[in-house]
């Protein structure tokens, strides 16, 4: 009678079939239509590789590209790509760059229409993200323009947590003024210095602490020079609280643009008609 009511209490084994069924459950409770997911985050929590072909099957799941699945129901966001890196991956890379700015509404009238996103980071993303959001491509820039000290924390590297419109979750951005100092690191060659003076010309709050900080570590003489530039141009009140005696500009002149004229106190050529561009 013993070993029989042992038997009886055991828990239940799961047979293969309520196995799958038991973790397809969990995927769908955790994860809406048009979700990202890679294979690489399945695979290390549980969803072993034979079981994926059977969600594909089922049409619960489908392929967005090598190594990442695409939750079927709605086509994926850049923003459900950008989540799918950082967190599912926990990859160190953050929205930086004209992307940030656009998307904090600084950049929309210069370049209306759907534009690639820029994720800054020390390595490059896996080759799905240029492709899995095709009107959105996630394109990689280095994040070299800044050294800061050892174990900084996000705050610290002036990045921030934002939930943009329409986005299901909060996404890692590069701060207003971090941004920009990357915008201005694409100068000239994919960055228009036209476009960068527009923007800073809607820039009236920036915070002088986060500023100091960032020009303390930028490792390019360049955009601390033209950054210099373009703000005296403007006079924000936030200029007048920083201190350029600690700023390190380098030595020598700087020709952004041949043909520009020289901007006699931070020894760095602008456009010649940069004043006339934006009447």
């Amino acid at each position: 009678m013993t070993n029989l009511r042992k038997f009886i209490n055991r828990p239940k084994l799961l047979t293969m079939s309520e196995e799958t069924r038991q973790s397809l459950n969990h995927l769908l409770a955790d994860f809406p239509p048009g979700s990202l997911l890679p294979t690489r985050w399945l695979t290390s929590h549980g969803y072993a590789d034979n079981l994926l072909p059977k969600y594909v099957a089922g049409g619960w799941l489908a392929s967005a590209g090598y190594g990442v699945y695409r939750r079927t129901g709605a086509e994926p966001g850049w923003d459900e790509a950008v989540h799918a890196l950082q967190q599912l991956l926990g990859l160190p890379l953050h929205v930086g760059g004209l992307s940030a700015l656009d998307w904090a509404g600084f950049a929309h009238y210069l370049r209306p229409g759907p534009k690639p996103v820029l994720l800054f980071g020390p390595r490059r993303p896996p080759r799905w993200a240029a492709t899995v959001v095709p009107r959105y491509p996630l394109q990689w820039r280095s994040d070299r323009l800044f050294v800061f000290e050892s174990g900084a924390s996000a705050k610290e590297r002036c990045l921030v947590e934002v939930r943009p419109d329409r986005a299901r979750h909060a996404l890692r951005f590069a701060s207003e003024e971090r941004a920009f100092l990357e915008l201005l690191d694409e100068s000239p060659q994919r960055a228009s210095v036209y476009e960068a003076d527009a923007i800073l010309a809607g820039l009236v709050r920036l915070r002088p602490a986060r500023l100091q900080l960032l020009l303390g570590c930028c490792t390019s003489f360049k955009v601390k020079r033209l950054f210099l530039a373009l703000a005296h141009r403007h006079q924000h009140p936030w200029l007048k609280h920083l201190d350029l005696d600690v700023v390190d500009l380098g030595k020598g002149k700087r020709v952004l643009l041949p043909g520009g004229k020289l901007d006699a106190r931070f020894q760095i050529t602008l456009p010649a008609d940069l004043d006339a561009e934006f009447r």
